[in-house]
């Protein structure tokens, strides 16, 4: 039995969308002689950027998809507008629908992590004709109510701690702090989950406290961290350039639309999911707790749930084979797509 040819090295290209940006993506092409499959394109969230899915690209490609990973508006080498009201959920889908534009693709299957996963849940219900299958690792559904906002209530003293960190981010100080050492931010934030890999305050207390009190997310951390486990030396030189070039600003000005993305989503408050889709849950992310994503089923036509043990909210680097066994599984049973989500270049 003959082997399949190698694959393509990683493309990187820069496109001008109509939406008015510059998009840095990064492309996976299967060999040319496995039959193709259809457009996947990969959403990042904070703190990340392409990058952070690197270790699925080659295996999605040798299945035959085209795998397409952009840094989102605001990251990496892609524009970074600086009006607030300029990332709104409703931009940032434009982006996406803009760049299968430029690629000559018609439906592609959209794939998120973190905020990425917002942003796809959000696409496959206002881009309906142009999201194929949808799938989310660790970000859980939550559907939009109409009569509750949710900026109004995480200001609210009675809603808890566990969203002050977004209240901190619509601070300037909130982007000054990472920006005065890009690399201690990488190192603290981006982590495995194993005990071997936490970080240990150097002053509990303080760290302890949310961030509107302590003044920062970082504040009782130590100053020279170990790099994490889950990323080499070069990971980190990587991730602190892409940060150093778009700054802090455009990945926090995704937090500063919640109300505005909360106005725009009341047009399909209700409607349910129709396309295929994928909920990846973990078992130590604190802030998506993995019993929740029964939740979803009723709000889903086609739902699949599956889970990763002792990982944590990096699994795609954490346990990227785990991950990858799971999204290919489900990506083999999804129904062939046509011709036309085949980037144009490519025919």
């Amino acid at each position: 039995m003959s082997k399949s040819k190698p694959l393509e090295p990683l493309r990187h290209s820069n496109i001008v969308l109509s939406t008015g940006i510059t998009m840095h993506i990064v492309e996976a092409y299967p060999p040319r002689d496995v039959a193709f499959r259809g457009t996947v394109v990969c959403c990042h969230g904070y703190p990340d950027t392409w990058y952070g899915w690197r270790k699925q690209m080659r295996p999605f490609a040798s299945l035959g998809f085209h795998v397409v990973v952009p840094d989102q508006r605001g990251y990496g080498d892609s524009s970074s507008p600086g009006k607030t009201e300029a990332y709104t959920m409703q931009i940032l889908a434009a982006d996406n629908i803009a760049l299968l534009d430029a690629l000559g693709v018609e439906q592609a299957i959209f794939l998120g992590h973190d905020f990425g996963g917002k942003l796809v849940w959000d696409m496959c219900l206002h881009h309906r004709d142009r999201c194929f299958a949808v799938g989310s690792v660790c970000t859980l559904f939550f559907p939009n109510k109409p009569t509750e906002n949710p900026w109004k209530k995480m200001q609210h003293p009675d809603y808890g701690e566990r969203f002050n960190y977004q209240l901190w981010h619509q601070t300037a100080e909130a982007e000054m702090e990472i920006e005065r050492n890009v690399e201690r931010f990488i190192k603290l934030v981006i982590r495995g989950s194993e005990k071997s890999d936490v970080v240990r305050p150097v002053d509990p207390e303080l760290a302890k406290l949310v961030p509107t009190v302590k003044g920062g997310t970082l504040a009782g951390l130590p100053e020279n961290p170990h790099k994490s486990d889950i990323l080499t030396d070069a990971d980190v030189a990587y991730y602190a350039r892409q940060f150093k070039t778009s700054g802090l600003r455009g990945p926090l000005n995704w937090y500063r639309n919640v109300e505005r993305n909360w106005v725009w989503n009341k047009a399909v408050a209700g409607v349910k999911v129709e396309q295929p889709s994928l909920m990846i849950t973990v078992d130590r992310d604190p802030q998506f707790l993995a019993e929740q994503a029964q939740r979803m089923l009723p709000h889903f036509h086609s739902l699949t749930i599956e889970h990763v043990k002792e990982a944590g909210h990096w699994v795609l680097q954490e346990k990227p084979e785990e991950v990858n066994r799971l999204i290919l599984n489900w990506l083999s049973k999804l129904p062939p797509m046509s011709r036309d989500n085949a980037p144009s270049s490519r025919l």
